[in-house]
């Protein structure tokens, strides 16, 4: 039966915010955080002149809807919490706001820095207010309009407001990272590159937060040494477990006795944090519709919304090109190893494309170009030790099956079935 403590308000809310709400419980990730946090807390040092920790800077990268973003908002929401002395401030800001309006950047972080605690306190204060289930709102527009004259770069904000001035370290955070501009000479590599190497003396810690590939473009941004990458992707079976129960109790629904049916419906998410986030939305809505009572849920409704949720999803992210090279994705999909490399991967795109009639790459682009926007859709991705797997299983089944449809039969089968066309040409795949 519900409790007395059902949240529908809040629920409700939840589940009208959809696919792009942060996720009202948050799990997991506490080696990242911590080691961020850890960093952040190194690069301050009350008493010299000179402060930060060069050569730290932090990339959480991995496919679309792994929580990266979920990440930092959970960061700055602990940032506007934290009460101790020293604690360290989170500044997110958008790659787009970087490239495009760096000014705007430069005054967030210049009015961050110099806000004493009861100042950044009442900030906090009036945001944390505005937190709702469906999540946390970013600081950087707030902190623009706080007045603070931008300087021209961190060199100059370290001349205006010296680091014995700050009253906290601060963490600046680039959202879709992979977005930067490529190159070490444009005005926002030259901002993450005083980050980086500490050049400035001010307490300041990058962290990128992006796309399989923002690894390579971090390097080419200029920063070629120190830095340590997290791969965001599923949640364990533990965390799911914990994510499921925490949804339930923050809005108040008794999950007694419903645990098989809660893991049964987290399964089909295979600990992808954006199919648990469907797998939520479908929950609630069943649950709205039982008054909270999850004892009335129509468990199976909820399963086949998330599924069919799913199914959106991959849909929206198969590009044109992606369903142009569906037999060439199908292919590649199912040869390459559990250790393929990006090297070879990109060799078996290149033959399969030169040799195989149904497996072409689409029009205008190449091997690499290819490559680069398979791991942009969340086809690929690529591990610490560089391998490289497409990193939701379902989706890998997805693109492999949409490659079946494309040809008419299996592509990854000995032979095709014979062609009653003449006209048809057999492949050999």
């Amino acid at each position: 039966m519900a409790t007395a403590l059902f949240d529908g308000d809040g629920l409700r809310d939840f589940v009208a915010a959809g696919e792009g709400s942060p996720p009202p419980v948050f799990v997991g990730r506490t080696e990242a955080i911590a080691d961020i946090e850890a960093t952040a807390r190194r690069a301050w040092k009350p008493g010299p002149t000179s402060y930060g920790e060069p050569k730290a800077t932090r990339i959480l990268h991995g496919a679309p809807g792994a929580g990266k973003s979920s990440i930092l908002a959970e960061m700055e929401f602990r940032s506007l919490r934290a009460a101790a002395p020293g604690s360290p401030r989170v500044l997110v800001l958008s790659s787009e706001r970087l490239t495009r309006d760096l000014p705007s950047a430069l005054a967030a972080v210049s009015a961050a820095g110099g806000m004493n605690r009861d100042e950044w306190s009442k900030r906090a204060g009036r945001i944390l207010h505005r937190i709702s289930a469906v999540g946390v709102f970013g600081l950087s527009l707030e902190l623009e309009r706080s007045g603070a004259k931008p300087p021209d770069n961190l060199f100059e904000l370290a001349k205006a407001m010296p680091a014995t001035t700050w009253s906290a370290p601060l963490i600046v955070a680039i959202d879709e990272a992979q977005r930067l501009p490529p190159g070490d000479r444009t005005l926002a590599a030259s901002f993450v590159q005083t980050i980086h190497d500490s050049t400035s003396g001010l307490p300041l810690t990058l962290v990128l937060a992006g796309l399989g590939d923002t690894p390579v473009r971090a390097q080419e941004m200029g920063l070629t040494r120190g830095l340590k990458l997290y791969e965001v992707g599923r949640l364990s079976v533990e965390e799911t477990d914990q994510l499921m129960r925490g949804f339930c109790r923050r809005f108040g629904l008794r999950a007694d006795g419903s645990e098989p049916f809660l893991a049964e419906l987290a399964a089909g998410a295979e600990g992808w944090p954006r199919h648990l986030h469907f797998a939520l939305q479908a929950l609630g809505e069943e649950a709205l519709a039982a008054d909270g009572d999850l004892g009335r849920v129509s468990w199976s409704a909820a399963a086949k919304r998330a599924a069919e949720s799913r199914l959106r999803y991959y849909r929206a992210q198969q590009s044109q090109e992606m369903k142009d090279a569906a037999p060439l994705i199908a292919i590649a999909l199912g040869k390459m190893g559990e250790h393929s490399s990006r090297f070879k991967l990109k060799r078996l795109l290149a033959k399969l494309a030169a040799e195989a009639p149904d497996a072409s790459l689409p029009a205008g682009m190449t091997v690499d170009s290819f490559y680069d926007h398979l791991t942009h859709r969340g086809a690929l991705q690529e591990r610490e030790d560089a391998s490289v797997h497409c990193p939701i299983p379902s989706f890998r089944s997805f693109l492999i099956e949409e490659g079946k449809k494309a040809l008419g039969f299996d592509p990854l089968s000995a032979r095709p079935p014979e062609s009653k066309d003449p006209d048809d040409s057999p492949s050999p795949f």
